[in-house]
Parts: structure tokens; C-alpha cells; sequence
């Protein structure tokens, strides 16, 4: 980077900005690694693109003069999301997929119902109800294996009657029950809705590679836009119900008679980069496919190598998610060994194949991190797995 000379009262030469220089170290450091973080993804330039564009410092309301496109840019986002979904209805404004868990909280809850969702000692994703006056009740699922276990939970929310239960997960190798929980809720004798947290496997349901949600009986399906869907951070909310979407709509419009709910300005950026990544992932729907290839095909050649991995008995995964079977300590310290090599993973050994897919990796380049992982977990880090790690990412 080049520095503007300014001298400080004491001489010294200080550069124009102490930001700049650690957004291009952060750059240098993640185009220099490899990143297996599960809850991540590469954003292509066309995207950056888009975020970076003029509509970072704009609104979108007809109220303001200027927001034409703006308006526009999101009702494309929206119909693309339908497209990519194949949904009636899609809501872009959330800004992150936790927003979209409270929009669902408060459009099929009341204070002091109860919610079902996955506990978080078997990959549950840690919902803050408590915080809204609402109370998380668990299904019943092996930590071990993070699997629901479908008649247990059947049982729980017959006893419990939650108003609306979760499925989903942060940890979530395999498939979710949504047929047999959502079928159970249509003979129970109270009112739960059934919707699907699909946070982490978004970029997979998007290209049919891995569970159709709401096929299956979800009647809302949402989550956060930059794990396996590789667009910027951010929320996308989907349904085929009018009803259901007219009421969560209500969080995200500006309703100055009604007041603002959770989103006032839903950053036209994000929307507009959201929407460019959706193009790009409807012409590129093999992606799922080629996630879960790696992902398989890494996970095998791992456990080729020596180093435990889970669920072998169950193929080792079927979505993105890749889970070293190790104690929670040694789990840290590899993350942060393997960070000094410039591979990146998770404090819990949870790896992700998503974004080294999207830029280009397939299996034969599995079989090299495999490599590279297993020399570091049972060696330690070496001068020669750096060179090798960054010699691999400057060919991506």
C-alpha cells in the first residue's frame, strides 16, 4: 500500500490510515491459506463488487429521492431467491440468519410460549428465547451423533406443546427428520409450526444436493447467506404460504404507522451482492454436489491417514460439515497449530469444504489437505507444510 507522508509533531512518518494497512494484512493472510471453516465462503469479485458499490451508503424507500434502482435491485434479489428456492415467497431484508430465528420467534409466539429446537450439545444452534420472554425446550437428540431422535421428540412435544419448533443445526452432517415431525404436528391437538434453520446447509438445498425442507413440511425456511451459500453475511427467509410470509414481512418493513420492527435499512449492498451470488449459483448448480464430494472424499482420506473422523459407519457426512472425532482440548490447540500453517478451521475440529469448493478445489486437492492435515496432526507444523499450504492456495 502506498502511504501518503505525513509527519507527526515528532518527525515521524505515519501512515494515512491504521485500518488500511490490517484490511490488506487480513487479505494477504486469507488469500495466502486454505479456509476449512464450515461457517464461511469466498465471495466472487462480481459480489465484492456489489458490496462495495455506491448503494453501501444508501436507502431504498420511495420516501428518498434517488432510490429507484435501489427498490428494484431488491424486488430482482427477491424473485431470484424464488427462482433459486423455488418458493412463492422470499423476504432479503434480514441482516443475518439470527434475525431470521427472531422473526419466526415473534411472528408464532407469544411471551412465555415455549419453542422446541435442537439442544446445543448435539450441534444445536444457541437461541437466546430466554432473552424474549419465550422458553427453549430440547428435542431429544444423541450428542454423540446429533442426531433428533424422532420418536422421543414426538413424545417431548406432545408433553411440552411448544408453539413452534426449529429443525436444524449449526452441526449438521445428515439430514433433519422434517417429514416425520412435520407430519406428527398435523394430527397433534394444539398449534405448533414446524420451520427449518437452515443456516449452514442454504448453498446445498439451493442446488438440490442435499434435503428439500420445504417439501418435506417446513413451512418457513431460513437461514444466514455465507456458509454454504456464498453470498455476503446476511439472511434470506422462504415460504410457500401467503399468510405465513405477510406476517413475517411485517418485521422487516418499514411501517411508519405500525412502527419499524427488526430491519430499518436492510443495506442495499448486501442485497444487491446477495442477489449476483444467486445468480451465480443458479448457473452453477453442481456446486452441492461437488461440496458433498469433497467433503466425503476428505473426510476418507483423512481417515485413510490415521486421523479419527466421525460417523464412518454413516459414510462421514452428507452435507459440507467434516467433524475430527478428538477431545475438546486437543481440538483447539490443532485449530490454532494449524492456523500458524495458514489452515483454518474451527475450536471444535469441525472442517467445511464449502469454500475451498467455490474456488475451484475438487477431490484430487482433498487428497492433498488430507495430507497436509495429517502430517500436522500427528507431527505438528513444519516449515514444509507452510510452503506446501500456500503454494496450494495461490493456485486457487
Amino acid at each position: 500500500m502506498n502511504f501518503i507522508r505525513v509527519e507527526s509533531p515528532r518527525g515521524e512518518i505515519i501512515p494515512d490510515s491504521n485500518l488500511l494497512p490490517l484490511i490488506d494484512a487480513h487479505e494477504k493472510l486469507r488469500s495466502e491459506g486454505l479456509n476449512l471453516i464450515a461457517s464461511e465462503n469466498f465471495l466472487s469479485e462480481k459480489v465484492r463488487q456489489a458490496l462495495a458499490s455506491d448503494l453501501g451508503g444508501r436507502y431504498h424507500s420511495d420516501w428518498y429521492g434517488g432510490s429507484k434502482y435501489a427498490c428494484e435491485i431488491i424486488q430482482t434479489t427477491e424473485e431470484l431467491a424464488k427462482k433459486l428456492f423455488k418458493t412463492k415467497h422470499a423476504i432479503v431484508s434480514s441482516l443475518s440468519g439470527n434475525t431470521c430465528d427472531l422473526a419466526a420467534l415473534f411472528t408464532f409466539t407469544q411471551p412465555g410460549d415455549k419453542i422446541a429446537i435442537m439442544p446445543m450439545s448435539a450441534g444445536g444452534y444457541p437461541l437466546g428465547a430466554a432473552k424474549f420472554d419465550r422458553k427453549a425446550v430440547y428435542l431429544p437428540a444423541r450428542e454423540r451423533s446429533f442426531e433428533l431422535e424422532v420418536e422421543p421428540a414426538k413424545e417431548m412435544i406432545q408433553n411440552e406443546q411448544p408453539r413452534l419448533v426449529i429443525l436444524g443445526a449449526s452441526y449438521i452432517p445428515f439430514p433433519h427428520p422434517v417429514q416425520e415431525i412435520s407430519e406428527f404436528l398435523q394430527d397433534v391437538d394444539f398449534t405448533t409450526t414446524c420451520v427449518f434453520d437452515g443456516a449452514h446447509v442454504l448453498g446445498l438445498i439451493a442446488c438440490g444436493a442435499f434435503q428439500d425442507p420445504l417439501n418435506e413440511g417446513a413451512e418457513v425456511m431460513f437461514g444466514s447467506t455465507h456458509k454454504s451459500l456464498y453470498g455476503p453475511q446476511g439472511g434470506v427467509m422462504v415460504t410457500n404460504s401467503t399468510e405465513h410470509y405477510e406476517a413475517l414481512l411485517k418485521y422487516f418493513e418499514v411501517d411508519i404507522e405500525t412502527g419499524i420492527g427488526l430491519v430499518d435499512n436492510p443495506h442495499v449492498n448486501r442485497i444487491a451482492a446477495l442477489g449476483v451470488a444467486f445468480e451465480e449459483l443458479l448457473e452453477d448448480q453442481d456446486y452441492g454436489t461437488r461440496v458433498i464430494e469433497n467433503a466425503q472424499h476428505l473426510a476418507k482420506a483423512l481417515d485413510d491417514l490415521g486421523v479419527p473422523i466421525k460417523f464412518k459407519d454413516q459414510g462421514y457426512t452428507r452435507s459440507h460439515q467434516v467433524f475430527i472425532d478428538i477431545d475438546p482440548d486437543r481440538a483447539r490447540n490443532l485449530c490454532h497449530q494449524l492456523e500458524t500453517a495458514g489452515i483454518f478451521i474451527d475450536l471444535e475440529a469441525r472442517l467445511g469444504t464449502a469454500e475451498v469448493t467455490h474456488r475451484g478445489m475438487g477431490t484430487a486437492d482433498m487428497e492433498i489437505i488430507a495430507q497436509l492435515l495429517s502430517e500436522a496432526y500427528s507431527n505438528g507444523i513444519s516449515d514444509d507444510i507452510k510452503d506446501r499450504v500456500l503454494a496450494l492456495a495461490r493456485d486457487y
